[in-house]
């Protein structure tokens, strides 16, 4: 099996019916908006119990993030559904415990009160308390339900651990410590596909750090680990970076591990959850900092995409002579940056990139580019027809048509 990188981003969710409140669903999934419509009927596939009688529509009211894998999230799944019996939970620790003796015992009604009651226990327990998960609140209602379940429990979620309030359309982190309930909590919610839109679920948060990171070893090959001093080989991509923009720190990951668990984390500790950049005195999380290195050593298909410099589209106006006015040009040069910008380039990028740099590769007719909704188009690089002869610039170009098959998984059955 090939090694794969730590996913983008992966999530475990909890539904509410619209029409009858009191019906709730818990399932995981690495796309949360496209999840739900799922649920709702809106796209193929879905959870065969979301279909069963008059639930619909669905809204997604809070979601825990963070997960290092697909494999993780479903472990936290299951044991978030089956909290009667997962061996998660201690039995003295249990709060719904079985009702019946026998091998699979019944499972109790999904409520909101034992959701969030045994939501709140998993994130305390020895099996899920090191991992770096933080949890969204998309309804204000059950971010208030969930300081009231909070207050009564008997333990406390470790410290840092964070609580994202998106139902006030903010993105600043509370920690688990603060239980006092916003004064805005009767402020309209925004739609439930709104906000799981605005969750960056891609690895396009990753670029400016793998760009750092590469950039590294490509200007200045011998470089030191900033722990142990010793010097770094180039070959070897087992080296973390901070992702600080401005900081070149770099270190072995082991050095790094050791360093973050006797400054910060409890004895005992295999890997740290965060810590602080000696040089930039920055804090960053561990996960950050894996997951570029998962990328940059195992990315496959993802890491020409996140390393590959786009290429500024010329504009070509037909019958543009050179008398045209300098007003004319500056405001074809404005209406070309923003359309750049509005492909997902930044500032940087435009001002450090050079369509000479990026010459085409020789097997460019195989190559395609799911992001790019450039249309293919001939050019004068003298390539011969079916007829045989060269196409030149001053022929009619063609558009190629562009035919986007179904995916054959559309069909496939979906396993919950």
């Amino acid at each position: 099996m090939d090694p794969r990188p730590i996913p983008a981003f992966y999530c475990c969710y909890l539904l509410r019916s619209k029409d009858k409140g009191r019906s709730f669903y818990i399932g995981s999934t690495p796309h949360p908006r496209r999840r739900l419509a799922q649920h709702n009927g809106d796209a193929k596939g879905g959870a065969v119990r979301t279909e069963r009688g008059n639930n619909r529509p669905w809204d997604v009211i809070c979601i825990v993030t963070g997960f290092p894998s697909n494999i993780a999230a479903l472990q936290f799944e299951w044991a978030w559904q089956h909290f009667h019996i997962t061996k998660k939970i201690p039995d003295d620790q249990r709060l719904n415990p079985p009702k019946e003796v026998r091998k699979r015992p019944k499972r109790p009604q999904l409520t909101l009160k034992n959701s969030l009651s045994n939501l709140h226990l998993l994130l305390r327990v020895p099996g899920f308390n090191r991992w770096p998960l933080a949890l969204r609140f998309l309804c204000a209602d059950v971010y208030k339900a969930w300081l009231t379940h909070s207050k009564r429990d008997n333990g406390e979620l470790r410290d840092g651990f964070q609580v994202f309030r998106d139902f006030e359309r903010s993105t600043k982190p509370t920690t688990a410590l603060r239980v006092s309930a916003p004064a805005d909590l009767g402020k309209k919610e925004p739609p439930a596909m709104a906000i799981l839109g605005s969750i960056n679920v891609t690895y396009s948060g990753l670029k400016p750090h793998l760009a750092k990171s590469l950039a590294l070893f490509a200007d200045m090959p011998m470089r030191t680990c900033f722990v142990c001093a010793d010097p770094l080989d180039p070959g070897d991509p087992m080296f973390l970076t901070c992702p600080s923009e401005q900081c070149l720190a770099v270190s072995h990951m082991a050095c790094l591990a050791k360093k973050w668990l006797q400054d910060q984390q409890p004895p005992g500790s295999l890997l740290p959850i965060s810590g602080t950049c000696s040089q930039c005195s920055k804090e960053h999380q561990w996960v950050d900092l894996v997951k570029e290195l998962s990328i940059r050593g195992r990315g496959g298909k993802h890491l020409p995409k996140l390393t590959k410099v786009p290429r500024v589209r010329k504009s070509k106006v037909m019958g543009f002579s050179a008398s045209s006015s300098n007003t004319d040009a500056a405001g074809r040069e404005t209406k070309d940056r923003q359309d750049l910008l509005e492909d997902g380039l930044s500032e940087v990028d435009l001002i450090t990139m050079d369509p000479e740099d990026d010459p085409l590769p020789e097997n460019w007719q195989g190559l395609v580019d799911d992001d790019d909704n450039l249309s293919m188009t001939s050019t004068d690089s003298g390539i011969p027809s079916r007829s045989g002869s060269p196409v030149h610039s001053s022929r009619q170009r063609q558009k190629l048509e562009i035919v986007i098959e179904d995916s054959e998984w559309d069909s496939a059955e979906v396993l919950d």
